[in-house]
């Protein structure tokens, strides 16, 4: 395009390149005979800064190209962020330098700092540095030319820090607030707070020292943003005698006449105090709050509106919807603004997340002390038993003692098919028990009676505590005939009572045993039989673990898969023998776990609704995106023409070492360009 003459046509206006000379052996095409579609199609590879502001001023025709590819490239990129169709591409020092014959200059890698976009340029300030230090530096980065560089300002420069907040003003920078980084060496930089108020002028790159009464109290964390002539700060980490405290007060600086003061507001609806919260401008009188931090495990995911249209302000509350596709550390993540939707950046919802506490598994007991209730599909009890049943206390059991007991007696009418609840069947199973042992002792004490035989061969019973959710014997089996035995007395109520205390007192000893339908306790137990008026601890035989029917059965197992394994390498020749393949290298996919997710809220209809609210997009694949960077924290995110910028950041499993991993890439988040 050097070599090429454009000339503009005055009558029809349309771009045209002259034919070189007739000596030169190359031949060259214009460009004016090109479709507009492959136009716009090779205009997408330019940096959509400068190169595409010099492109529009060649012609009209180019001009209508150029805007067309604005409007073009803003649109997929709005689309995108709903589809979650796009692209990450970095630009390190690395490639840079491959790239480049001369030396370039790079910025040093950073977090917690300053970041915003005028016009063609990126400009960073200050942030955290490798070695427990904090930088007072400006960096300009050329988002045309995607090159470095320090200018070299003059005036009263700013303190090392980090945690400021910087907007931009006309053809100005305003820095304000910020903390020193607590360094391991104490006579270089004492931690400490800053309420200094600096403006850059772009045009004779010098800083401008403003310190004005009133002011508001040295902050770092806090959030600003730009309405007109007047910069809104909100929230905030201070100090306030000696004491570390957040802030939820909110001041307004008059930009032109370097003014600060506070607005009033309309009851005492406000956020709650916080720091590390995303602010975002949604017109002259109107900004959004979002998240933020206030303290150990209080972080936020709320939304706040201010209204500044009126004297006196006021702030609203705003309802979240799909709150779990949204980001859940909206304090050290960046977000910004792309047209209707707030974009944050944060670490991938599928990985435990900070203050997350894991929940423990427990096994439910039925009343806060007996065993689970059985399988529902059990047989009931047989018709015409009959059942005492203890009644119910409240509060789990744990009031006074034993209520009135209650006779609940199946009838023939009801059937197999009655319905009673899992602790009634368990109760009813283990009183049928007790019932029919109740009745042998009563049969051996009265045959010893009456042969007078005084012989010691009675066995203690046996059983196990599975038999209790198990159903009853069949109907074959209760026909069976049995010996005579005397008609025994009908027990008194003292006497069922004390067997129901009995049945309780086994209940509660037996509680946290072994049972069959709960695998997840431990083994410890395997009740061979049981005796109400014994402790439960002598209850137990002893037996070893090995002797467990489902040990054993692993044990078999076990050992005819390695007897399979042994005979198949014995039977095969050993020049058929498969040589060990080395292990493979884990898949990309696996490397690429702890990487950067995107979030994206709707706030469209924030001012427009009679309702505002907020509505997450259900995000694709955990909001993971093709070429995502690693994960980190307290870095920056603006918006560019057509793209997101991501710049620097600190690794979070980093944070505990005496040396951080901290990043100097800037990564572009943009749509993927289209194929002809």
């Amino acid at each position: 395009m050097d070599t090429c003459n454009h000339k503009v046509d005055s009558e029809n206006h349309n771009c045209d390149m002259s034919s070189p000379p007739s000596s030169s052996p190359l031949c060259y095409a214009s460009l004016n005979v090109l479709p507009d579609e492959i136009l716009e199609f090779i205009f997408t590879y330019l940096p959509p800064y400068g190169d595409l502001e010099h492109c529009s001023i060649v012609c009209k025709r180019w001009h209508g190209i150029v805007k067309n590819l604005v409007r073009r490239s803003k649109f997929n990129l709005e689309k995108g962020l709903t589809d979650f169709r796009l692209r990450w591409e970095v630009f390190s020092p690395q490639t840079a330098a491959a790239a480049s014959t001369s030396p370039v200059a790079f910025i040093a890698g950073r977090f917690a700092h300053s970041a915003v976009r005028q016009r063609n340029s990126m400009y960073v300030f200050g942030g955290g540095s490798t070695s427990d230090t904090t930088f007072n530096d400006l960096w300009r980065f050329d988002l045309t030319h995607m090159r470095w560089a320090r200018p070299v300002a003059t005036g009263t420069y700013p303190s090392p820090k980090g945690s400021a907040s910087m907007v931009a003003w006309k053809d100005q920078l305003v820095l304000f607030g910020g903390w020193r980084y607590p360094s391991l060496h104490p006579p270089y930089q004492p931690w400490c707070l800053f309420d200094e108020l600096h403006y850059y002028d772009l045009g004779k790159n010098r800083w401008l020292l403003r310190n004005t009464m009133p002011c508001p109290p040295p902050m770092a964390g806090h959030s600003a943003t730009v309405h007109g002539d007047r910069m809104v700060v909100f929230g905030g980490y201070q100090i306030t005698d000696d004491v570390n405290i957040n802030s939820n007060d909110t001041w307004v600086l008059d930009l032109p006449e370097q003014r600060w003061w506070q607005p009033l507001f309309v009851g005492n609806t406000r956020p709650s105090a916080r720091y590390g919260q995303i602010q975002i401008e949604l017109g002259k009188n109107h900004l959004l709050v979002v998240g933020g931090c206030g303290g150990a495990n209080r972080v936020y995911t709320d939304a706040w509106l201010l209204d500044m249209t009126r004297d006196v302000w006021s702030w609203k509350t705003l309802t979240v919807r799909n709150k779990r596709f949204g980001a859940v550390h909206m304090w050290c993540n960046p977000g910004c603004k792309v047209n209707n939707y707030l974009v944050v950046v944060g670490p991938s919802p599928n990985m435990p997340q900070d203050f997350q506490m894991m929940k423990q598994s427990r096994v439910p007991v039925v009343g806060g002390r007996g065993p689970p209730p059985p399988n529902p599909h059990q047989n009931m009890p047989q018709r015409g038993q009959r059942i005492l049943m203890p009644e119910r206390r409240l509060a789990g059991g744990l009031g006074g003692g034993l209520g009135q007991n209650r006779v609940n007696r199946i009838g023939a009418g009801g059937g197999a098919g009655g319905a009673l609840a899992p602790q009634e069947q368990y109760l009813a199973n283990r009183r049928a028990i007790l019932n029919q042992h109740m009745q042998q002792a009563q049969q051996f004490m009265h045959n010893n009676n009456v042969n007078n035989n005084n012989n010691n061969s009675y066995q203690p019973r046996s059983g196990r505590l599975s038999d209790l959710h198990a159903p009853p014997a069949p109907a074959a089996a209760a026909a069976a005939p049995s010996p005579p035995s005397p008609p025994v007395r009908p027990p008194s109520l003292a006497a069922a009572d004390g067997d129901v205390d009995a049945a309780q007192r086994l209940q509660r000893n037996l509680a946290l045993r072994c049972r069959d339908n709960e695998p997840r306790l431990p083994k410890r137990f395997d009740e061979m039989y049981e005796d109400p008026f014994r402790m439960a601890a002598f209850n137990v035989p002893t037996r070893s673990r090995s002797a467990s029917r489902d040990h054993n059965e692993r044990i078999r197992r076990m050992e005819e898969k390695m007897n399979a394994i042994r005979n198949s390498r014995r039977s095969a020749p050993a020049a058929a023998q498969v040589e060990p393949q080395p292990l493979r290298a884990p898949s990309p996919k696996r490397l690429r776990c702890n990487v950067q997710s995107l979030f994206v809220c709707d706030i469209s209809g924030i001012l427009s609704s009679s309702e505002p609210a907020l509505d997450w997009v259900e995000y694709k694949n955990f909001g993971v995106l093709r070429g995502a960077p690693d994960r980190l924290i307290l870095s920056s995110l603006i918006a560019g023409n057509g793209e997101l910028i991501l710049f620097g950041g600190v690794h979070k499993e980093t944070l505990t070492d005496i040396t951080h991993h901290v990043s100097n890439s800037i990564h572009f988040l943009s749509f993927p360009r289209d194929i002809i």
